[in-house]
């Protein structure tokens, strides 16, 4: 996440003179010996039956939108404990989330926006699964009102996340995992439900808990979806934690500074991101896998994938 120009100057103070241009190019020529390995992880991805979705926005300099950043999207795939992919799109909208997904079928984790669901609604083979997460910080917003009910709903959600603390504490798999839920979130989800049919029939539309409600009820069925299968995450932060790390890169380097140049910040995130999530130290496997990849095939690509790779002898 560091400019070009600060490390310019890092060379700068050491005595070495890296004209910016220079750093900009090898930065390409790395993130484009590199796409063909984020494209083989989307690949896998999207060959399994689960997949969660996020995207997040990213300022760019656009000479068609003088005066002004354009807003480019950060898309990310990813699988929990598995690898992220992340892709860079102009927009948020449907043709995006699709070029996203592909030919996808399975199980889509995502937050409540609204493209994912105009999605499914296309297409039959996906599987909207709900974000718990989400669901939870609009009545989190409504506890400002001090109503009881709020902190009544934020303790029932409360009480689903403990469950799945349990699961990762005694480290449960999938079949032991949907039997915990099955046993006591279904419970708590079947009370759950005709309290807040109560509450968006009493609540005023627009205050927060009304929305909240209203929300949550909308969603209720990719929202109870995570009972049912013990593989499934009950909200979607760790695909959201693996976004994350952009925030930083965005107060650092502030924008892209052209369309064309999103992608390469794409393939650098899922690159060190994935490495991240397997225990690798990024800076290794960037430069073994830099100094190998051109001496490779299309078909010693999944040995370089961070879920395969290990260091040259």
């Amino acid at each position: 996440h560091l400019p070009l120009y600060r490390q310019q100057q890092q060379f700068a103070r050491l005595g070495v003179d890296f004209s910016r241009q220079s750093l900009c190019d090898w930065a390409a020529k790395g993130a484009e010996w590199l796409q063909p390995i984020v494209r083989e992880m989307k690949r896998e991805l999207l060959a399994g039956d689960y997949v969660p979705a996020d995207e997040t926005p990213v300022r760019v300099m656009d000479p068609e939108v003088p005066h002004r950043c354009a807003t480019g999207w950060l898309w990310a795939l990813g699988h929990p404990g598995g690898d992220v992919a992340f892709e860079f799109h102009p927009g948020r909208g449907k043709e995006f989330a699709a070029q996203l997904l592909g030919q996808f079928r399975g199980h889509m984790q995502r937050d409540g926006c609204g493209v994912y669901g105009a999605l499914a609604r296309a297409n039959p083979g996906l599987i909207p699964v709900g974000c718990w997460a989400h669901a939870r910080r609009k009545f989190i917003e409504a506890l400002e009102e001090q109503t009881p009910a709020a902190v009544e709903l934020v303790d029932a959600i409360r009480q689903l996340d403990l469950l799945e603390k349990q699961a990762r504490d005694e480290c449960l798999d999938a079949a032991s995992r949907q039997a915990l839920r099955a046993q006591q979130a279904a419970p708590i989800l079947a009370a759950l439900k005709p309290r807040l049919e109560g509450l968006a029939a009493e609540c005023l539309p627009q205050s927060p808990l009304g929305k909240a409600a209203r929300s949550t009820l909308a969603e209720w069925e990719a929202l109870a979806r995570y009972v049912q299968d013990g593989r499934l995450e009950i909200d979607n932060n760790l695909t959201e934690n693996a976004i994350r790390p952009s925030a930083l890169g965005k107060k650092n380097w502030l924008f892209i500074g052209h369309p064309d140049a999103g992608w390469r910040s794409a393939v650098v995130c899922a690159v060190i991101v994935s490495c991240r999530r397997r225990g690798s130290d990024p800076w290794q496997y960037v430069r073994d896998v830099l100094e190998r990849i051109p001496g490779m095939t299309r078909t010693d690509l999944p040995s370089l994938l961070p879920k395969n790779w290990q260091p040259a002898a």
